[in-house]
């Protein structure tokens, strides 16, 4: 027995000290890596880098994206505050208005106190005015400027016979190796409202009504005017500009507002506003060197106008200045980046 137990003995150690050897014999060094193999160790390090550094950038533009939605979001809500006080105010002052008509309409009427209470309204003697559902027409030709304004419900869309005849139009200028396309067509009441808003915010009242329509003021409204190609200013240059002032008055259009007479419409020369009025008219205003205003005798001012308000009452009412808030004058290039506001997104409104 005791033989057996000195056998055991030795074959344990005999075994531990055969693990040993072979743990000290063993060759490790094919655990160091090789320098392909650091290459390709630092290659994943760097990748797991790259991908923390991309997620990062992604959640920096996921939450810049947030904010601008948010201020979006607020700015749109601020200025449907600012819409809906000024649209109160409006229809307040519209009821007294029509108020203030009914209590002078109920005695018999005499025409001398009629024409002598509306004479900042009335044309030149020879025209005659017509109110029919809140437009105007002065010698049955519809009549929008800064002294006759549009309701704000008035929704006509494009008129049919103005779009017939710009097609016509803009075929004969493609047989002539020209392109002219709407740039702006018609424009709602509100639409008009958020562009004036725009303007009016960015470089005051003053400086819009100059270049722009306060809303319902806008021929846009009336379905009867487009811009045509570009609202830059250098679009009076081009051969297309010409082509239309040239041409326009054979299918039924005007320049709305030609140069020389910014005095008299209220608004700066637009070579690419055209008006619809019919063939006959258009060749006459367009022969005579005319405006539309001069055509019908009517004046372009929103002191005349029935809803007419001061440029510090709009102001006061739309939460903006009636001087350029940045203080300094319309350079050429911000005249130019004024069309944003002015013509549909992208052209100027009038």
């Amino acid at each position: 027995m005791i033989e057996n137990d000195n056998r055991n003995v030795p074959e344990e150690e005999r075994a531990v000290k055969g693990l040993e050897s072979i743990i000290d014999n063993y060759d490790l060094s094919r655990y160091e890596l090789s320098p392909e193999e650091k290459a390709r160790e630092e290659m994943i390090r760097q990748r797991i880098r790259d991908r923390r550094r991309a997620a990062e950038r992604r959640r920096i533009k996921r939450n810049r994206t947030l904010a601008l939605i948010v201020a979006v979001v607020l700015v749109f809500i601020l200025c449907r505050g600012c819409y809906a006080s000024y649209r109160k105010k409006r229809d307040e002052k519209q009821a007294k208005a029509k108020a203030t008509e009914s209590k002078v309409v109920k005695p018999t009427v005499h025409e001398e106190d009629t024409d002598s209470s509306q004479d900042e309204q009335q044309p030149e003697v020879g025209h005659k005015i017509q109110n029919v559902d809140g437009l105007t027409y002065v010698d049955g030709i519809l009549i929008v400027n800064k002294t006759y304004p549009l309701p704000r419900d008035y929704a006509p869309g494009i008129s049919t016979a103005a779009q017939a005849a710009f097609d016509d139009m803009t075929a004969a200028a493609f047989n002539d190796g020209l392109y002219l396309y709407v740039n702006s067509g018609y424009r709602s009441y509100d639409e008009q409202y958020m562009l004036y808003y725009n303007y009016a915010l960015s470089r005051g009242v003053a400086e819009a009504d100059r270049v722009s329509s306060r809303p319902g003021h806008s021929e846009h409204q009336s379905g009867l005017c487009f811009d045509v190609n570009s609202t830059d200013f250098s679009f009076s240059d081009t051969a297309e500009a010409r082509w239309l002032a040239a041409h326009c008055a054979d299918y039924g259009f005007i320049i709305r507002f030609p140069k020389g007479k910014e005095a008299i419409t209220g608004y700066e020369y637009e070579s690419w506003h055209i008006r619809y009025v019919g063939v006959d008219i258009a060749k006459e205003i367009t022969s005579k060197g005319l405006c539309l205003e001069e055509y019908l005798g009517v004046t372009s001012n929103y002191d005349d106008s029935p809803d007419g308000v001061s440029q510090q009452q709009l102001a006061e009412e739309m939460g903006v200045t009636v001087d350029d808030p940045n203080g300094g004058t319309e350079t050429d290039a911000e005249s130019e980046d004024s069309a944003y506001y002015d013509e549909g997104y992208e052209s100027q409104v009038q």
